[in-house]
């Protein structure tokens, strides 16, 4: 866990806060035998998807494939699958 992980880690406790966002599994799984309870963007999304706050969760799943932003496809297709949207499929 870095610094930065460190900090939120802190923050987290003195705010009482119901959620801890991190994506860093290293760093969550550390955190998460703190008993905190963690939430990454993905988890995010998907709970923004099911309150109505945003349409849909393909263009964003496809935009951070597209940015470089390493995500397994095989867990992108599980939310979406989840939400009943669209699969990704793997360029060949």
């Amino acid at each position: 866990m870095d610094y930065g992980e460190s900090e939120s880690v802190i923050l987290y406790k003195e705010l009482n806060a119901d959620f801890l966002l991190i994506d860093d599994k290293k760093a969550r799984n550390i955190a998460e035998n703190f008993d905190i309870n963690c939430i990454g963007t993905l988890g995010v999304l998907s709970v923004a998807k099911d309150k109505g706050l945003i349409k849909e969760l393909r263009p964003l799943f496809l935009s951070f494939l597209d940015n470089n932003r390493y995500y397994s496809v095989k867990l992108l297709n599980k939310i979406l699958q989840r939400h009943n949207e669209d699969k990704i499929k793997l360029k060949a």
